[in-house]
């Protein structure tokens, strides 16, 4: 099984990253990512050494682990209502709100999915799609819900989603990744 977040961008550049991951650590971690990562050639697992301090399972927390989500980015081209020149003359169009303009605006497509194979692999996604989104001021999707929102929305919203998942997984049902080295 897995979740899939998705976040419409502007653009996308590696400029960004070091700034990416600074916004994660607003989240109550320690992150590190992958030393080879670059958003202009990723496509597949993106691995982060981390550590938490607000985990609800408190045996969790000041341990650097290991975990990460599939990330795919790809071109994006909103669907193009055109409308006819008499449609447009006799009709008042209403004025797009900002996540229509946002998506309208949008030239890249970033997928998060995280798989319940690790517990932190839902965290991590959550975290990372709100903080790109945030940055480069884009809109984040949440198909499974039918939500799309932005800016601190965004950020506010990942947390409580994480806050909420981690607190209904038991003791004994953690699965979790110590980290030993980076691979590959």
């Amino acid at each position: 099984m897995s979740y899939d977040l998705t976040v419409y961008l502007k653009a996308l550049d590696d400029s960004k990253i070091q700034q990416w991951i600074n916004e994660i650590k607003k989240f109550d971690m320690d992150v590190e990512i992958h030393p080879d990562f670059s958003f202009s050639n990723h496509s597949g697992f993106l691995p982060f050494k981390f550590t938490v301090i607000d985990c609800p399972n408190k045996r969790l927390n000041n341990i650097e682990l290991m975990s990460g989500f599939e990330l795919w980015i790809n071109d994006y081209k909103p669907t193009k209502n055109i409308k006819s020149f008499w449609k447009v003359l006799f009709q008042k169009e209403r004025r797009l709100n900002s996540i229509e303009r946002k998506l309208k605006e949008s030239s890249k497509e970033i997928t998060f999915t995280a798989s319940t194979q690790d517990s932190f692999e839902f965290r991590l996604a959550w975290y990372s799609a709100a903080a790109l989104a945030n940055i480069f001021d884009g809109v984040l999707s949440d198909p499974q819900e039918g939500i799309e929102i932005d800016g601190d929305q965004s950020i506010n919203y990942a947390f409580e989603q994480v806050i909420k998942d981690e607190k209904a997984i038991s003791e004994n049902e953690w699965r979790i990744h110590e980290f030993k080295e980076w691979l590959g």
